[in-house]
């Protein structure tokens, strides 16, 4: 709403468009209390934990400045002080594009920016794709794989990590690396090896949708059944981490999440 004003002061910059912000103290008085409900929500948000520190810092301080950027701008435009509410303005739009690449850094991690980025706009970036899974992997291909890194590692990144990465850790469980996982969370181990029906991850991940213990949360990806017998079966095997997958004699069925 406040990129909509500063659209419409632009636009009426314009002697065609000289009209165009007439609205705009109207979108200001909704936009300045829904900026301060945004921010306390955010805080409230933030005691929840799990977040990197010093990226919720930066983004409570400058969600916090926008609020604040919000109803000063609405303030200077009730008071004619058109001069001062305008340079506000700019500035608190400035301060919402900020705020809000950290919040989205928070919540979908630091690079959900080019993650899914085409193609052309990566290599304009200098950017480089991270290359996808062939398809066509056979049997025999992949038992040759380390267990965890060839088709542990994938799922828990797919369907895990956004919540238990570097960036946010819910628990402070950390799901990223084959030593994180081992750590577990603040309430202790989450995998139990050689018993994965013991297997917090696993008890986590088998209850209903609607449990609010269910993990992935409802809204977000959710782990396949294939998948699912996948991780069950590495628990039960002892949850390696360096052996190749064919020296654990998998069933064919673990291979599915891998070949897709």
């Amino acid at each position: 709403m406040l990129a909509a004003v500063a659209v419409l002061e632009i636009a009426a910059r314009i002697p065609r468009f000289k009209n165009a912000a007439a609205s705009a103290g109207y979108i200001l008085v909704l936009s300045a209390p829904l900026a301060v409900v945004a921010a306390i929500c955010g805080w409230l948000l933030s005691l929840g934990g799990g977040y990197d520190e010093k990226l919720l810092s930066w983004h409570k301080w400058l969600g916090t400045g926008t609020a604040v950027a919000s109803v000063l701008t609405a303030i200077f435009y009730y008071w004619g002080k058109i001069i001062i509410y305008r340079a506000n303005l700019f500035t608190t739009v400035g301060l919402v594009m900020v705020a809000g690449h950290l919040g989205g850094s928070l919540t979908h991690g630091s690079n959900y920016l080019t993650d899914h980025a085409p193609r052309p706009l990566m290599k304009l970036l200098g950017l480089t794709a991270t290359p996808k899974t062939s398809t066509a992997v056979s049997p025999e291909d992949l038992k040759q794989l380390p267990v965890f890194t060839g088709l542990i590692e994938p799922v828990l990144e797919h369907k895990c990590v956004r919540c238990h990465g570097p960036d946010k850790s819910k628990a402070a469980l950390r799901l990223d690396s084959f030593a994180a996982l081992e750590q577990g969370s603040e309430n202790g181990p989450v995998i139990s090896p050689g018993n994965a029906a013991d297997s917090p991850l696993m008890k986590r991940a088998l209850l209903p949708a609607d449990n609010a213990d269910h993990m992935p949360p409802a809204g977000k990806p959710q782990l396949t059944t294939a998948e699912i017998t996948l991780l069950k079966w590495w628990i039960d095997a002892g949850a390696p981490e360096t052996n190749r997958v064919g020296q654990l004699q998998p069933p064919p069925e673990v291979f599915a999440p891998a070949a897709n």
